[in-house]
């Protein structure tokens, strides 16, 4: 009886000391000054692509930017259509070649005029104003026409459209002669430069 009590007790005693080696170990191994690291993340988690998300969008004013340049949108100058006054339009006239002319002055208007042939000059204040006088000339019978049929600006250089209009195979004309000519002035300042843009049409008549 008291060989199988002292077993017991040796025992327990031991269970004891091996219960109490294992909590100290767990002490020694984790105090609790010591804070706990904790593993990275893993590549691809929603914490990385949180991350990563604002670096590697570009800002939306940087796109815009980048459509506009890549459309190559340029701006196109100052370009306005020019009011135009038709001074007249005549064709039998004394200017039997072909001019495009663009007069500046008082003294040049007066020649031009003189050459012309048509009737009283009328008056042009040329501190504000310009002429031009397109001339077909001197065609084999009548029913050809010329007209300015547009004046732009643009940064001081002036463009004037030009159409002259021929009758067609089937069209009733005068047989004499025709110089036809066409005459406007408009405002504004002087031109640096000028050119004419000529554009030529046949009309079509009924049979």
């Amino acid at each position: 009886m008291n060989s199988r009590l002292a077993l017991l007790i040796s025992l327990a005693g031991s269970a004891a000391c091996a219960g109490g080696s294992t909590m100290r170990v767990g002490q020694e191994d984790a105090p609790n000054d010591t804070p706990v690291s904790l593993a990275p993340a893993p590549e691809g988690t929603a914490d990385s692509v949180a991350q990563s998300t604002p670096d590697s969008t570009p800002p939306q004013s940087s796109i815009q930017d980048t459509a506009r340049t890549d459309h190559g949108y340029v701006p196109y100058g100052n370009e306005a259509s020019v009011q135009i006054r038709r001074i007249g339009q005549w064709t039998h006239t004394g200017i039997r070649e072909a001019r495009r002319t663009v007069i500046q002055d008082a003294n040049a208007w007066a020649e031009f005029w003189s050459e012309l042939g048509v009737g009283d000059r009328p008056s042009v204040d040329f501190t504000r104003s310009i002429v031009i006088a397109v001339a077909a000339g001197e065609r084999p019978t009548g029913g050809h026409e010329i007209a300015v049929t547009k004046v732009t600006r643009r940064e001081g250089e002036l463009t004037a459209q030009v159409l002259e209009t021929a009758p067609g195979p089937n069209c009733l004309s005068a047989t004499a002669l025709s110089q036809p000519v066409d005459v406007v002035v408009l405002e504004g300042d002087k031109p640096r430069s000028w050119s004419f843009v000529e554009q030529k049409e046949v009309r079509s008549c009924r049979p």
